[in-house]
């Protein structure tokens, strides 16, 4: 799964890595906590304007959603899309269709359980670029005040090598695409079986992690800090060691 992702990149960093542009009136702001569960807006660039980077909600509410209650519910149940069941499953099949697109961080957070710790894990491409995620976004109105609201998933896909070892329990992770790739993934004209076959595990070679401290899992404490990604070590049995 991924609900915890790093977005600390500069406005600059975004747009030349992606050949795409902010509008002058986005709401961006780096940083490098951003939690699903907090519902945080994600610089996403979309299908239907691949030369502009958006700012979408995170949890996609599918078109068909009939009230703002219904809305709010499945929002927080599409964080993630397993690229398994997309082409069949309603809340993403249409979406999963002509409605791609490509999330963008710097990196991502998981867990990996030892015995009866879970030790965070900061994971992102070995060169440190910006990745583009695999996602699906939908445009929602809002029947009662008529709001259009843009939302987005992340698909996620089996673990790669490194991911089983990190994420092991679940052995998930989210589709990370290259510049050939991301371009054709958001290709409104590729076929959804063609995109399909995007959705593998990046190589784990491409891919960098390292133990960070439990900073990340407290609460009421500012998460935005360069302290949450600096390499922290564990013994084995998951208790910080010098």
């Amino acid at each position: 799964m991924c609900y915890t992702i790093n977005i600390n990149l500069t406005r600059n960093e975004l747009e030349k890595r992606f050949g795409a542009r902010f509008s002058q009136t986005s709401s961006f702001r780096p940083g490098y906590y951003f939690n699903a569960f907090e519902l945080p807006d994600l610089p996403v660039i979309q299908s239907e304007d691949p030369e502009a980077i958006s700012m979408l909600k995170w949890g996609l509410i599918p078109f068909w959603v009939k009230d703002s209650d219904a809305a709010e519910d499945i929002r927080r149940k599409t964080f993630n899309a397993r690229m398994e069941t997309i082409l069949v499953k309603p809340s993403f099949s249409a979406s999963a269709k002509s409605r791609r697109c490509l999330v963008l961080c710097r990196g991502f957070y998981e867990w990996q359980q030892r015995d009866k710790e879970k030790i965070p894990h900061y994971i992102y491409l070995r060169d440190e670029s910006p990745i583009a995620m695999a996602g699906l976004y939908e445009n929602w109105t809002d029947r009662e005040t008529g709001e259009i609201v843009s939302t987005c998933t992340i698909v996620t896909t089996s673990a790669n090598s490194l991911m089983e070892k990190i994420h092991n329990t679940k052995k998930r992770m989210p589709v990370i695409l290259g510049p050939e790739n991301g371009k054709a993934w958001i290709d409104p004209g590729l076929s959804p079986e063609r995109a399909y076959s995007f959705l593998k595990p990046v190589n784990e070679e491409q891919m960098a992690a390292h133990t960070i401290s439990k900073l990340i899992t407290k609460r009421g404490v500012n998460k935005n800090t360069p302290d949450l990604v600096k390499k922290i070590s564990y013994d084995s049995e998951g208790f910080f060691s010098s």
